[in-house]
């Protein structure tokens, strides 16, 4: 499976879904990471029946996609990050 199609996937039906909630277009939203909208959308949502837990929900899009794509982490960054706290 593409973690990157699946990423696009996931993030276009949450955006659709809060983007209903707010009666505005996607277009409108702010882009933010599928983290952060897994969060608003159960903020806002969470106390229907519609939803899943948000737990079982948040480790089933983290098993799909991976801990880096759900919060837009660049690895190349990190490991840069890593080496210069090295410790003398």
């Amino acid at each position: 499976m593409d973690n990157k199609l699946a990423a696009e996937k996931i993030r276009a039906g949450l955006e659709k879904r809060l983007a209903t909630f707010l009666a505005c277009e996607v277009k409108d939203l702010p882009r933010m990471k599928i983290g952060t909208l897994i969060h608003t959308i159960f903020l806002l949502l969470g106390d229907t029946e519609e939803l899943g837990g948000f737990y079982t929900s948040m480790s089933g899009v983290l098993q799909i996609v991976g801990h880096e794509v759900v919060w837009d982490i660049d690895p190349k960054n990190e490991d840069e990050k890593q080496k210069a706290q090295v410790i003398h």
